[in-house]
C-alpha cells in the first residue's frame, strides 16, 4: 500500500513537471530563438525483496532543449553572408543610381558636352552655339562636382553605419560574456542540469552578432562560449568581452576605421573584418566607392588635360591662342597622422596613358623609400632618386620628396581619387573658345605642280614661334627649303614640322612651287581645332592608349552596375539559404502547438490516473484501518 502510494505520488510530481514543461513550450511558441523542451522520464530505483523487485514509480531524468548545433552554425554562416551581400547591395545601388541616370548622370553630361562641340563645329562663328558649349561645360563641371559631393555623403552614411554596428556588436558581446557567467552559475545551482532558456538566449545573441560580422564560436568546458572574428581576433573570452571602437583614419579624419584596444595599443580591424553588414559596408568602401572615385578622377584628368592641350593649339575669335579650357587638380598626398619626421611629398601625373587606378603608400624604413600598392599590398618598382631633378617614377606618377623623414613615416598617394571634384571651366567667354586652328598654310597662286595640302595641325602649342610666318620653297621635285635656307628631302605624304605645326603635302611639286605658313588670323569659319577636340572622345587615352574617355565613362558605370547586380544576386541566394536553415531549425527546435496539445492531453490523463491511484491507495488504507477498529 505504501509502495502503491509512493509510486502514485511520484507520478503526480513527474507529470506536473511534464505539464509545466509543455505549458512553457506553448507560452513561448512565438518567442524568437526559443528551443522546444522535452521531458525525459525514467523509472525510480525499485525495492528488492525475497520474491523480486517492486517498482518505486517514475521520475524526471532531465529536461532537454531540442536543437541541432550544425543547423545553428549554418544559420549563423548564412546570416553573415546574407547581411554582408545586402549591405553591399544597398550602398552600391546608391552609386549605381547616381551614375546611371540618363538625364543627370556623368555619361549624359559628357555626351552633351561633345554634342555641343559638334554643333559649334557645324557653325564655328555662331555666338549662340558658343554659349551652348559654355553651358554644357558648366553642366559637366557641376555634374562631376555633385557626384563627388554625393560620394562624401555616402562616406558619412558609412561612418554612421559603422558607429551603430560597433555599438550593437559591443552590446551583444557584453551580453554573451554575462550569459557565460549566468549559465555556469545556473548549472551549479541546478546540480549540473542545463539552463535551457539561458542557452537559447546565448544562441540568439550569437545569431544576432553574426548578422554584423563573420564570427567563429568555440565552446569551452560546456558552459562557456568563446567568440572570435573570422580573422581570429577575440571578441569574447570566457566571461570577458573585448569592445570594438571607431577611430579616425590615419590619413583622413572624416573617415572612420574599426579598431580594438590591445596591450600594444589600438589595432585597426577594418581590413580584417569580413561578413555581416559591417563587413559588407567596409568591402563596399574598398571595392566600389574608392575605385569608382579613382576611375572618375582619371577620366576627368585625362579629359581636361587632353582638351587643354588641343585647345591651346587653336585660335579664338579675338585672334589669340586658346590656352586652357579647363582647370583640374592632380594627385593628392596625405601624410600619416603617426609621422614624426619633417618630410614633404608632392606627386604629379607624368603619363596619363600609363596611369592606373590604385592608390599607393610611400614608406620610409630609415634608409630607403618604398612604394606599396594600396590595393594589392605588393611592392611597386620605382625609378629615380626622389629629388626634384630626378623624381621617383612609377605607373605614370611622378613623386618628389623634400625634407627629412623618420623611420616608419608613410604617405598616402592618391593619383586621381580627388580629381573629379576639382574640375572648373577656365575660359571666361564664348569668344575665348578656340574653334579655329592657330596656323594655316596657303599655296602660291603661281604653283604649277600637283601638290595639295592634305593636313595642317598644331603639334606644339608652346613653341614660341608658333604664330611666326614661314615659307616652303621647292628646288625640284625631291628637295625643298624653309625660309630660303637648308635642303630637305621631300616625300609625298610625309610630315613637315615647322614652328610647332605639322603639315602634310601630297603630290609632285615643280621647281619654284611654294607654300606659306602663317597665323590663322580672322579664321572665323575655321573649325579644324574643334574637329580635333571632337576626336578626343574616341581617341585612346588610358591603359596605354587602349581606352578612350567615353569608354572610360562607360566602364565606370558598367563596373558599378556589375558589382551591384552581382551582390544583389548573392543577397537573394543567401536569403534563400538563410530561410532554409531557419526552417530546418524550426523543424527541430520550433514549438508545434498540435504536438504540445497532444502532449498536454497525454500528460493530463496520466496525471489524472496517478491521482486516481492515490485515491485508490487511500481507500484501501482506510478499509484496512477500519478492519482493525
Amino acid at each position: 500500500m505504501a509502495d502503491m502510494l509512493n509510486s502514485a505520488l511520484s507520478a503526480i510530481v513527474t507529470y506536473q513537471r511534464a505539464l509545466a514543461t509543455t505549458s512553457h513550450n506553448i507560452a513561448n511558441v512565438n518567442t524568437e530563438g526559443y528551443s522546444r523542451q522535452t521531458v525525459s522520464l525514467s523509472t525510480n530505483t525499485p525495492q528488492y525483496s525475497g520474491f523480486g523487485a517492486i517498482g518505486s514509480g517514475v521520475g524526471v531524468s532531465g529536461i532537454a532543449r531540442q536543437f541541432d548545433q550544425f543547423v545553428l552554425d549554418q544559420m549563423r554562416s548564412s546570416a553573415s553572408a546574407y547581411n554582408h551581400a545586402q549591405a553591399y547591395t544597398d550602398m552600391s545601388s546608391q552609386i549605381d543610381n547616381l551614375l546611371s541616370d540618363t538625364t543627370n548622370g556623368v555619361s549624359a553630361a559628357l555626351t552633351s558636352f561633345f554634342n555641343s562641340l559638334q554643333q559649334l563645329a557645324d557653325d564655328p562663328g555662331s555666338l549662340s552655339a558658343r554659349q551652348a558649349v559654355l553651358a554644357e561645360t558648366d553642366t559637366l563641371v557641376s555634374r562631376l562636382d555633385s557626384v563627388t559631393a554625393q560620394f562624401g555623403r555616402i562616406e558619412q552614411e558609412l561612418n554612421t553605419r559603422m558607429r551603430s554596428s560597433v555599438e550593437e556588436i559591443n552590446g551583444l558581446t557584453a551580453q554573451i560574456a554575462q550569459l557565460n557567467k549566468d549559465i555556469a552559475a545556473a548549472r551549479i545551482s541546478a546540480g549540473g542540469q542545463a539552463p535551457n532558456d539561458l542557452l537559447d538566449e546565448r544562441d540568439k545573441a550569437l545569431f544576432e552578432l553574426s548578422s554584423y560580422l563573420d564570427i567563429k564560436v568555440v565552446s569551452q568546458d560546456g558552459d562557456t562560449t568563446n567568440v572570435f572574428t573570422g580573422s581570429g581576433d577575440a571578441l569574447v573570452l570566457n566571461k570577458s568581452n573585448f569592445e570594438l571602437g571607431v577611430t579616425r583614419n590615419e590619413y583622413y579624419p572624416n573617415r572612420l576605421d574599426v579598431s580594438v584596444e590591445t596591450t600594444a595599443g589600438q589595432l585597426n580591424l577594418s581590413e580584417r573584418i569580413s561578413g555581416g553588414s559591417l563587413g559588407g559596408a567596409l568591402d563596399f568602401r574598398e571595392q566600389v566607392m574608392d575605385p569608382t572615385l579613382s576611375k572618375l578622377g582619371r577620366m576627368t584628368y585625362g579629359l581636361a588635360t587632353t582638351i587643354n592641350q588641343q585647345h591651346a593649339g587653336g585660335m579664338t575669335l579675338n585672334g589669340s591662342l586658346g590656352g586652357d579650357f579647363f582647370r583640374v587638380g592632380g594627385p593628392e598626398v596625405v601624410a600619416s597622422a603617426n609621422n614624426s619626421g619633417g618630410a614633404l611629398v608632392n606627386a604629379s601625373i607624368a603619363d596619363t596613358a600609363a596611369l592606373g587606378l590604385d592608390n599607393y603608400r610611400l614608406e620610409y624604413d630609415g634608409s630607403n623609400y618604398r612604394l606599396i600598392n594600396g590595393t594589392t599590398g605588393s611592392l611597386q618598382t620605382m625609378t629615380g632618386s626622389g629629388s626634384a631633378a630626378d623624381p621617383f617614377q612609377a605607373n605614370g606618377v611622378s613623386i618628389v620628396v623634400s625634407g627629412s623623414a623618420a623611420a616608419g613615416d608613410r604617405f598616402l598617394i592618391q593619383p586621381t581619387a580627388s580629381v573629379s571634384g576639382s574640375l572648373e571651366r577656365a575660359i571666361n567667354s564664348a569668344a575665348d573658345i578656340a574653334a579655329a586652328s592657330a596656323t594655316r598654310v596657303s599655296a602660291s597662286i603661281t604653283n604649277s605642280g600637283s601638290v595639295q595640302i592634305a593636313n595642317v595641325q598644331v603639334s606644339d602649342s608652346t613653341d614660341p614661334a608658333l604664330l611666326a610666318s614661314a615659307s616652303i620653297q621647292f628646288l625640284n621635285a625631291n628637295t625643298y627649303q624653309i625660309n630660303g635656307a637648308g635642303s630637305f628631302a621631300y616625300t609625298s605624304g610625309s610630315t613637315i614640322s615647322i614652328n610647332g605645326t605639322d603639315l602634310i603635302l601630297q603630290g609632285e611639286p615643280a621647281a619654284g612651287d611654294s607654300f606659306n605658313l602663317s597665323a590663322n588670323s580672322g579664321g572665323v569659319g575655321d573649325n579644324r581645332n574643334l574637329r580635333a577636340m571632337l576626336g578626343i572622345q574616341d581617341a585612346g587615352m588610358f591603359n596605354n592608349g587602349n581606352t578612350s574617355v567615353m569608354e572610360s565613362a562607360a566602364t565606370v558605370l558598367g563596373d558599378v552596375a556589375v558589382a551591384t547586380r552581382s551582390s544583389s544576386i548573392r543577397a537573394n541566394s543567401q536569403l534563400s539559404l538563410l530561410n532554409q536553415n531557419v526552417a530546418r531549425r524550426e523543424s527541430v527546435s520550433g514549438v508545434n502547438l498540435e504536438e504540445e496539445a497532444a502532449n498536454m492531453l497525454r500528460y493530463q490523463q496520466a496525471y489524472q490516473a496517478a491521482a486516481q491511484a492515490v485515491s485508490t491507495s487511500n481507500t484501501i488504507f482506510q478499509t484496512l484501518i477500519n478492519a482493525f477498529r
